[in-house]
């Protein structure tokens, strides 16, 4: 037996009132958003916590690259590594000392690291009085780690937000540096400087561009109209040599010396010395300007510089009337043993009073050797026995090199046989003389001579800087 629900009862008003709330979303909407409130209040809270922390940090930073600075400063540089190390505390101490939200005990080695070494010692924070005399050469380094306090991340047990950094400072005070200039000045640096000045050397003398040749020998028109030996007619039409440019050059370094003295608070002496021949008994022989030792007044070497002049040799194969060498004109050991006789034991360059400037051996040449002349044949390449000898004196070498040019040997059968095959021997060995790679630097025809050996000069100097 089945029972029949009436029609009318399923269309009665309770039922149609219960279909109706079964289907109702309304309220469905608030309580979802109850339940989304807390998550998106914790995320919201996060990124501020992080933004605050990420600000304090850069804050930090900024201080911890100030107290790096603050121990390499011109003042603490002449401070032992121990002082320098307890100025960089201080001043990082007093600057985060009160920061809002910030958690660091700077007493804690491993919340704050404060270290500064130099070349006097291989500890950092050396407190030792050898420290002071040789710390030209610096550098310090602040790294610290605490945190930053949280206002929201509390609600997921995050109460903090680690957060750190470093600063490394180097630096270098310019050391006090004798310089020693050596400037050759034997025939072959009497070749023009510029393309221009060859051709027209050459278009008076009938095709030799050399203008060092002797002076009672091969002669031809000056511009006067009067005969001369080559360097006259080279000098009466104003044609610019390389030994020229080279005394130019030395004097604009002088210049260039005495300016970066001043800016750099360092003391700058310099010497000059010349050579060519090996004898005394030559007119071209080893000579020193300063025979007292190098002078501060650099305007003195300037005016030396400007004296020095190149090998003017009486007749072929004679510098003087009286005396004869077979044209060995560029005697380079000579030259390093008489130079290095003359220059003085250096010290660090520091400004410590008792001690002594850093020493720089400067080398201007065509890198030819032709001293002995052993089977009738130059040396052609400098001997890197003396630069050894004097780098292990602690004394840098910088060359200025003055290629020198197959184009100037034109014509001379006898140099084409003995001195072209074997030119490429000269630059390897000048190279391995220097000091450093950056020590050396090389110029030819048209080429500045003064600018190059003003750069060369700038690579001794060193300043500071934040490396990181």
């Amino acid at each position: 037996m089945s029972v029949r629900i009436p029609w009318s009862f399923g269309r009665s008003p309770l039922i149609a009132r219960l279909r109706s709330l079964f289907h109702d979303r309304r309220g469905a909407t608030i309580i979802i958003l109850g339940f989304a409130m807390l998550p998106i209040t914790i995320a919201v809270g996060m990124s501020i916590d992080y933004a605050r922390a990420a600000r304090l940090q850069t804050k930090i930073n900024a201080i911890a690259d100030a107290a790096a600075l603050s121990a390499v400063t011109t003042p603490m540089m002449a401070q032992s590594s121990a002082q320098a190390c307890a100025r960089a505390a201080l001043m990082f101490t007093q600057q985060v000392n009160g920061l809002d939200s910030l958690r660091l005990d700077p007493v804690d080695p491993q919340q704050l690291t404060i270290t500064v070494t130099d070349n006097a010692s291989t500890i950092p924070c050396s407190p030792t009085a050898g420290a002071i005399s040789t710390s030209y050469q610096r550098v310090a380094t602040v790294t610290w780690k605490g945190t930053a306090d949280n206002l929201f991340g509390g609600l997921l047990g995050m109460l903090r937000t680690p957060i750190g950094g470093k600063s490394v400072t180097q630096a270098a005070t310019a050391p006090n540096i004798d310089f020693y200039v050596l400037l050759d000045t034997s025939g072959s640096m009497a070749f023009p400087s510029t393309s221009a000045g060859i051709d027209l050397l050459r278009s008076k003398t009938g095709g030799c561009a050399f203008a060092c040749h002797s002076t009672n020998d091969a002669t031809a028109p000056m511009k006067n109209g009067q005969s001369g030996s080559f360097y006259d007619v080279a000098t009466s039409y104003g044609i610019p040599l390389r030994v020229d440019e080279a005394r130019k050059a030395i004097s604009d370094m002088m210049t260039l010396a005495g300016n970066m003295a001043v800016s750099n608070h360092a003391n700058y002496r310099a010497a000059l010395a010349t050579f060519a021949a090996a004898d005394k008994r030559a007119n071209n022989y080893f000579t020193l300007y300063q025979p007292d030792g190098p002078t501060a007044t650099l305007s003195d070497v300037s005016a030396a510089a400007k004296r020095a002049q190149t090998s003017l040799y009486y007749k072929n194969s004679c510098p003087t009337s009286s005396y004869c060498n077979d044209d060995t004109d560029t005697a380079s050991s000579d030259a390093f043993n008489r130079i290095n006789a003359y220059m003085t034991p250096p010290g660090n360059g520091t400004k410590n009073a008792a001690d002594r400037p850093q020493a720089m051996l400067i080398l201007i040449t065509d890198g030819m050797r032709d001293e002995n002349r052993p089977g009738g044949r130059p040396e052609i390449n400098f001997d890197s026995g003396w630069c050894n000898t004097i780098k292990a004196r602690n004394i840098g070498i910088a060359i200025l090199y003055t290629e020198y040019l197959k184009s100037s040997m034109d014509g001379d059968g006898w140099s084409q046989s003995n001195v072209v095959p074997y030119l490429d021997r000269i630059e390897p060995a000048l190279k391995a003389c220097v000091s450093r790679p950056e020590y050396y630097t090389k110029v030819t025809t048209d080429d500045d001579i003064s600018g190059a050996l003003q750069s060369l000069f700038r690579t001794l100097v060193k300043t500071a800087y934040i490396t990181r």
